[in-house]
């Protein structure tokens, strides 16, 4: 007979009470401990939705495969940690399965206010033919698997090689994905499955989506990317990928033990649950509690949207004289931030002068800034020989910088160009989170691959890159495509620094105002950057919304007409107020409905934001809010903006 052990306890968790609910049970100690290719060991996830299976082929290799709904999400594939010469995944040997159940809510900045881990927790001691003893670790949730390697120290360093781990997609998937792995900022695109080239002829980045015909929609990525080099896929054939290491091909060492990444699929039956998934912050450690004392929530965290110096400027957009009208519009624009961005540490833009100070003028900055209740974020580049500034490759520059930046009264930094997810660049990043936490300082991350859900334990990191976001539209065009792809893939793991809402035709390009207005909702952050001019915002006929739109919510809804690569259509609740962003990212017209009575139970008001018929234009209307079905037409290219808010009672008024 199995043993189990209950325990429940209540703990104040950031800023509310948190139910955390642990059961342990250790499994058939016997005859399940090794699974053979007659049968298989079967772990669900505490809702009975989702399966993973472990069994071993007859050359003795580890496999794992994961159903959902009754479905196959994934075939047979191994997994395995390559470990100086050994296969971890090669004649497995199960020791007694123990599994634990995990709930905990906590508070989240993002599409909505509070997430959710809830799942099942798997320890599975394995030895592997010659090689040292390990762990396999599996969590089950409603919605998602996810695994990881866990190796104990050893005596002396060891050499991590790679890994065996692999994904067989049932047939007739279809696969959206981008190939850029130093950045992550490619065009997403898509391919059947079953027409993936073998020997590796197509790399791609995480995450990656994929539709599969049995009605179930997958993503694949990792959570928790720590002290390991960052993962990628590459074309195993028709229907498979393996795991790949860019950055680190030949390995890197490993000192003390070792924790792989957690290898995660997302597995849901429609656009809803993808979006509104949790699972892969769920898989990180929660933020330190003196350093954070309210979480997420913790008082010098603060969202908010900020122009930047850098957008149609160029590095000339950080000229000193030029810096207080920065700081001027930004208040105007109702902002909470400016973003100071690229060449303000060089002599060219006037900052560095003879018996000036550098750090003088940006503490003068900032405290012109906080009278205007703006706070000032500064970048930084991290690669040495730039020409617009010096780098943070070195320990002791990062603390100076850090330190400098807090004494002037900055509230956050940038940091850019890292082009890697080599260990060492890992290793750096997590370094800059922990310097600028200590300094309270707010921190977001360009020229970087994507995240991994470790904005959980460093609730400070408001966004980052890792995207092909609308910078390019200064010299390129973005395909609808990507943009309709975006929120089904890579907006899925984390927040994107997308610079949505352009406003001058030149740089609107194949969009709309509409669809412009819109993105500023589907590619929310909670630190949101303007990318045109500011007189623009300040000029336009919306400028009542930019100055209000939220920057976190409280929830999000995927909307029914949503299809991936082609409509978006989402609807996000702050407080009393929903905004309900759409695009049309096909060649055609389409005409979307909306049901208002999904958003409003009392008197409520409506405002739409819609296009001309001119494409040019942005018409706006406002009346009391009817429970009638609205339909709205977008032109290709084109979008809307629905703000659903109460009426606000009069004054005398019951």
């Amino acid at each position: 007979m199995p043993t189990a052990v209950l325990s429940r306890k209540w703990s104040r968790f950031q800023t509310g009470a948190c139910l955390c609910i642990s059961l342990r049970l250790v499994l058939t100690p016997e005859a399940r401990s090794a699974p053979t290719g007659e049968g298989e060991l079967v772990l669900t996830d505490p809702h009975q939705v989702v399966t993973f299976h472990l069994t071993t082929n007859p050359q003795g290799q580890l496999l794992y495969r994961v159903r959902a709904h009754g479905r196959e999400a994934l075939l047979p594939a191994p997994t395995g940690l390559l470990l100086d010469d050994h296969d971890l995944g090669q004649y497995p040997a199960f020791g007694p399965v123990h599994r634990a159940r995990h709930y905990e809510e906590f508070d989240w900045l993002g599409g909505k206010n509070r997430a959710t881990n809830d799942c099942y927790a798997y320890e599975i001691p394995v030895r592997s033919g010659l090689g040292p003893a390990w762990t396999l670790e599996v969590r089950l949730f409603r919605d998602a698997a996810a695994f990881r390697h866990l190796v104990p120290a050893a005596d002396s360093p060891r050499h991590i090689r790679g890994e065996t781990t692999a994904w067989h997609l049932p047939p007739g998937a279809v696969l959206w994905f981008q190939t850029n792995l130093a950045n992550h900022e490619g065009i997403f695109q898509s391919l059947p499955a079953n027409t993936l080239p073998a020997s590796g002829a197509l790399r791609m980045g995480l995450p990656v989506t994929a539709v599969l015909t049995n009605g179930i929609t997958l993503l694949i990525s990792e959570a928790r990317l720590l002290d390991y080099s960052g993962l990628a896929l590459e074309s195993d054939g028709p229907d498979r990928l393996r795991a790949i290491f860019p950055h680190d091909p030949q390995g890197w060492p490993a000192h003390g033990p070792i924790a792989s990444p957690w290898r995660v699929v997302l597995v849901t039956t429609n656009l809803d649950p993808l979006v509104n998934s949790d699972v892969i912050p769920a898989l990180c450690d929660p933020p330190d509690p003196e350093r954070f004392p309210q979480g997420a929530r913790t008082d010098w965290i603060r969202p908010g949207r900020a122009p930047c110096t850098w957008m149609v400027f160029g590095n000339g957009g950080a000229r000193w004289a030029r810096q207080k009208w920065f700081v001027d519009t930004a208040a105007a624009l109702g902002c909470e931030y400016l973003l100071v961005d690229g060449g303000w540490q060089t002599e060219r833009w006037g900052w560095i002068e003879p018996d000036v100070d550098l750090w003088d003028r940006m503490a003068e900055l900032c405290r012109y800034a906080a009278e205007r209740n703006v706070g000032i974020l500064v970048w930084h580049g991290y690669p040495e020989g730039r020409d617009d500034g010096p780098g943070l490759t070195r320990p002791e520059d990062r603390e100076t910088f850090f330190r400098r930046c807090a004494e002037a009264g900055v509230k956050g930094v940038k940091i850019d160009f890292f082009d890697s997810e080599s260990i060492e660049t890992v290793r750096v990043v997590e370094d800059l989170r922990r310097h600028a936490a200590r300094y309270r300082l707010l921190i977001s991350f360009h020229g970087i691959p994507k995240p991994t859900g470790l904005n959980r334990t460093w609730p400070h990191e408001l966004t980052r890159e890792g995207i092909r976001e609308q910078e390019y539209q200064l010299w390129s065009n973005l395909p609808l495509e990507h943009y309709g792809a975006l929120p089904f893939t890579r907006l899925v793991v984390g927040p994107a620094d997308f610079l949505p809402g352009y406003i001058r035709p030149s740089l609107r390009k194949d969009t709309t105002l509409g669809f412009q207005l819109a993105t500023t909702i589907i590619f929310s952050s909670p630190l949101l950057c303007w990318p045109d001019h500011p007189e623009a915002y300040l000029e336009s006929p919306a400028l009542s919304f930019f100055r209000r739109v939220p920057t976190v919510w409280d929830e999000t809804r995927v909307l029914p007409p949503s299809r991936i690569g082609r409509i978006v259509a989402l609807a996000r609740r702050h407080r009393g107020e929903w905004y309900v962003g759409l695009l049309n990212c096909t060649r055609q017209a389409v005409t979307i409905p909306l049901d208002p009575s999904s958003f409003i139970t009392g008197p409520a008001e409506c405002t739409l934001y819609t296009d001309d018929p001119d494409r040019q234009h942005l018409q706006i209307r406002t009346g009391p809010a009817s429970g009638e079905r609205l339909s709205l037409q977008l032109p290709s290219g084109g979008g809307a903006v629905v703000h659903f808010r109460p009426t606000p009672l009069r004054p005398g008024w019951p």
